[in-house]
């Protein structure tokens, strides 16, 4: 804990403007532009985070409520059980037989359930139209879906921001040796005796 409140301190002060006369300019740009990317990606993060929500979160309702209004269960009865044709090879399949709202029988293929057998009641949802589909949305899918949403908002800024900052900081690391060739060029003759 002490190492981590050491380091995070030292990147404090490396940010905190100084007077330090061995700090050179384009140190100081180093760090303004740390503190300016920490920023950006604090504003955007917030930014898309908000429209994650909105967008997602709002077409995650509007399925829910329309799922809500549009599926319902009924009672099916098994009529049969056994292997079937599909794109994979042969599956197995129950088939079932349900009446919708409006007094239609309807027949249809669901996966097997365990106590399948020929005369076994089963609940499944249907739609308006009377055909089978999937249970309607719930709010704990819409959740899922938001908080994957801005998980993967946040990521890709978080990507976008990283390869901002290696492509300019490459720059100013190449720039810094320059400086320090150059410095180094002029210092050496008085320290070592050679020209």
């Amino acid at each position: 804990m002490r190492a981590l409140t050491i380091q995070v301190l030292g990147f404090i002060r490396y940010l905190r403007p100084d007077r330090n006369p061995l700090r050179r300019p384009l140190d100081r740009l180093h760090s303004r532009l740390v503190a300016v990317l920490g920023a950006l990606f604090l504003i955007t993060g917030v930014i898309a985070s908000a429209l994650m929500i909105h967008f997602v979160d709002g077409a995650g309702l509007r399925a829910e409520h329309r799922q809500a209004r549009t599926r319902y269960q009924v009672d099916a009865v098994v009529t049969a059980t056994g292997a079937a044709a599909s794109r994979n090879g042969v599956e197995q399949e129950t088939r079932l037989r349900w009446l919708d709202r409006t007094g239609r029988w309807h027949n249809g293929g669901v996966v097997p359930a365990g106590d399948d057998h020929v005369g076994v009641h089963r609940r499944v949802w249907i739609n308006q139209a009377g055909d089978l589909t999937a249970r309607p949305r719930t709010h704990a899918q819409t959740l899922t879906d938001t908080t994957l949403a801005v998980f993967a908002a946040l990521t890709s800024l978080m990507i976008l921001h990283a390869g901002a900052y290696a492509a300019v900081n490459r720059r100013l690391e190449r720039r810094r040796m320059v400086l320090w060739e150059n410095a180094w060029a002029a210092t050496a003759p008085r320290w070592t005796g050679r020209s």
